[in-house]
C-alpha cells in the first residue's frame, strides 16, 4: 500500500543519506511496490539508485547475469537465489545496498516448485554481508504482494540499524 506519509521508507532514506549510500531493488513478486514505497518519499533521488522487476527468466539471466545453476539447484524462491540477486543488483548499479525478493503470489502455485502460494524469499545485501529469510504469507495475490513489500522494507531497515 502506498502511504502519503511512509515513515518506514522515510527512515530508510534518512539512514542511507546519513551514510552516503544508495539502494537498488530487484523485485519479482512485489512487482514494483517496494520501489514505489521508497520513491513516494520526497528526496528519494538522494538515496534510491535503481530498480528492476525481472519477471521473466531471460531478464534474470541477461540483465543481472544470474547463474542458472543456482536456479536449477535451489529454485528462484530460495534464500540462495535472492541473496545472489541482491548482490547482483549491488554490482550492476554500484549501490551499497541491494534488496531482492522472489515468490509465488498466486492465486495458483508454480508448476515447477512444490512451494505453496504465498511463499517468498527476501534478501538484503550490504557492505557487511547479506541477510535472507523465507516466509509464507497468507491472503490474496495483492495481500501477498503488500506483505512482501512491508517485510522487505523492514529487513532493509533492520540491516541499516534503523530504530522505529
Amino acid at each position: 500500500m502506498l502511504l502519503e506519509d511512509d515513515t518506514l521508507a522515510a527512515a530508510i532514506g534518512e539512514a542511507l543519506v546519513a551514510r552516503g549510500e544508495k539502494v537498488a531493488v530487484s523485485e519479482t513478486t512485489a512487482g514494483g511496490l517496494i520501489s514505489a514505497r521508497m520513491l513516494s518519499v520526497p528526496g528519494a533521488s538522494r538515496w534510491f539508485e535503481s530498480a528492476l522487476v525481472p519477471y521473466s527468466s531471460p531478464t534474470k539471466w541477461d540483465v543481472l547475469g544470474m547463474d542458472r545453476e543456482i536456479a536449477r539447484e535451489h529454485g528462484a524462491v530460495s534464500p540462495i537465489w535472492v541473496t545472489a540477486t541482491a548482490e547482483a543488483m549491488r554490482r550492476a548499479t554500484g549501490a551499497a545496498w541491494g534488496v531482492a525478493e522472489s515468490g509465488i503470489a498466486g492465486p495458483q502455485g508454480s508448476r515447477r516448485s512444490p512451494k505453496p502460494v504465498g511463499a517468498v524469499a527476501i534478501a538484503v545485501a550490504g557492505p557487511d554481508g547479506s541477510r535472507a529469510e523465507e516466509h509464507v504469507f497468507p491472503g490474496t495475490r495483492v495481500q501477498v504482494m503488500e506483505q512482501i513489500t512491508q517485510r522487505a522494507l523492514e529487513l532493509l531497515a533492520e540491516s541499516l540499524g534503523v530504530r522505529r
